[in-house]
C-alpha cells in the first residue's frame, strides 16, 4: 500500500488532472511491485481518473468530481469495472445520470460531500458500513482470495 499526500503549500499548477497523474504515477513507482493495482481516491484525487483509465487500473471512488468534463467523459468511455460512491446531496456528486459506464455506482440518500448526513450520527454510522460491505465486495471481485 502507498498513500498519497500533499500539502496547501504544493502547486497545482495550471492542470490539476496532470498533478493528479503525477501523484499517482510517483505513488505506484514508489510502492513494492505487484501484479494487480487498485487506486482508492477521495474528491480532488479522484481527478486521476483519466490516468486510470490510461493505465487500466480500477479504482474505488469517493466522492469523485463528476461536474468535471474530462473525468465525467473518461467514465462515460471506460470499459473497466470502478467502483463510485457518493453523496445525493453533494453538489459535485451527480451520480445518478451516469449509467453509461461499465462501472458500480452507489449513492448514499443524504449524503454530503464528506459522505455522512448531517445532525445523524446513527445514519452515516449504517451508510458508512453499507459502504464499506460494497467496498469489500468490491476489492473481493477484484482480488479473490484463493
Amino acid at each position: 500500500m502507498q498513500a498519497v499526500q500533499w500539502t496547501p503549500e504544493d502547486s497545482l499548477g495550471a492542470n490539476p488532472h496532470e498533478f493528479a497523474a503525477m501523484a499517482v504515477e510517483q505513488a505506484f513507482a514508489a510502492a513494492p511491485e505487484a501484479r494487480k493495482r487498485l487506486i482508492v481516491a477521495k474528491s480532488f484525487s479522484t481527478l486521476c481518473i483519466p490516468w486510470a483509465e490510461e493505465n487500466l487500473t480500477p479504482g474505488i471512488w469517493l466522492t469523485p468530481l463528476l461536474t468535471d468534463a474530462r473525468v465525467r467523459s473518461t467514465i462515460a468511455a471506460t470499459s473497466k469495472t470502478d467502483l463510485f460512491i457518493g453523496g445525493s446531496l453533494d453538489k459535485l456528486w451527480d451520480g445518478g445520470r451516469v449509467s453509461e459506464t461499465a462501472g458500480t455506482f452507489l449513492e448514499v440518500p443524504g449524503a454530503d460531500h464528506s459522505l455522512q448526513i448531517r445532525n445523524d450520527w446513527r445514519a452515516s454510522q449504517k451508510a458508512q458500513s453499507e459502504m464499506f460491505e460494497k467496498v469489500e465486495e468490491f476489492v473481493l471481485a477484484l482480488f479473490p482470495l484463493i
